[in-house]
């Protein structure tokens, strides 16, 4: 059973962190405890934190597959010892530069009704569905997700990899699929483990709902709020079925488009699995 209690690390300042130590890859075989770490941000995390990161989980690689503007308004902090990579996956969204100066601008304030509500109003076209297609099927994102493997690929043995996007959510929980499903994980789990980004926000959420309901916005809106703040398995089913249909399956995926081999995979199995 996929449990949130066991998956979360403890990250002052970082949101959604959780490691995928403990779910049954190839074989039967469980992926190691602490050598795969999925987070939000890290840019407002103190330096115990990063300290922590470093010595605690000796993290050797950081994968960032935050935009180009995201990572000018929120820069990385430096983790020592630890090589930074930035692989944005999804630059090229289907919005207008304005609209998106105006996302960003409303995304920092603290006015959860005229944030949402002009968000919806205002009608900014985030078509989280075709967003995750974007992420895998676009020419920027399977080259960010190829050079994620690079990495993975090449991480030390006694090292461990920290990916993460800004709420770690949409662009790691597709690195987290495609790395699990890469270590044989079955299907089911991999759900469920993208899922909990809803327990690892769920204070966030009820705050967000108990707010907007007490202002008596409308449903839709209630709806777009929630929508962009939280996952569903709406999302990332279509991605899926798509690389099934196209590639019979998300390893094949793999194979065909980051020109992964046999041995590469045996390499990930035993750099992340136990033996």
């Amino acid at each position: 059973m996929v449990s949130y209690e066991k998956q979360k690390i403890i990250l002052d300042g970082v949101s959604n962190a959780r490691q995928l130590g403990g779910y049954r890859g190839t074989d039967g075989r469980r992926i190691k405890n602490n050598v795969l770490l999925r987070t939000g941000t890290l840019f407002a995390a103190p330096s115990d934190t990063l300290r922590k990161l470093s010595e605690v989980y000796r993290v050797s690689d950081i994968a960032d597959l935050r935009m180009d503007q995201e990572t000018a308004t929120m820069p990385e902090p430096h983790i020592e010892g630890a090589n930074y990579h930035h692989l944005s996956v999804l630059n090229n969204l289907p919005i207008t530069k304005e609209d998106f100066e105006l996302y960003k601008k409303l995304l920092k304030s603290d006015n959860l009704v005229l944030k949402y509500q002009t968000i919806y109003e205002q009608k900014i076209p985030i078509d989280m569905e075709q967003n995750y297609k974007t992420m895998v099927f676009s020419d920027e994102g399977k080259d960010g997700y190829k050079k994620f493997f690079e990495i993975l690929l090449n991480k030390p043995e006694n090292g461990a990899v920290l990916f993460h996007c800004t709420q770690g959510k949409d662009r790691t929980g597709t690195a987290a699929i495609l790395i699990l499903s890469a270590l044989g994980v079955d299907r089911e789990t991999i759900i469920a483990d993208y899922m909990l980004t809803n327990k690892a926000y769920g204070f966030l959420l009820d705050g967000i709902r108990s707010e907007l309901e007490a202002a008596n916005v409308s449903k839709e809106v209630l709806d777009c709020a929630l929508m962009l703040e939280s996952v569903s398995e709406g999302l990332i089913v279509p991605m899926l079925e798509d690389m099934d249909r196209e590639y019979g399956s998300v390893q094949g995926y793999l194979k065909e488009e980051f020109g992964l081999t046999e041995s590469d995979m045996k390499q990930l199995n035993e750099l992340y699995l136990e033996k």
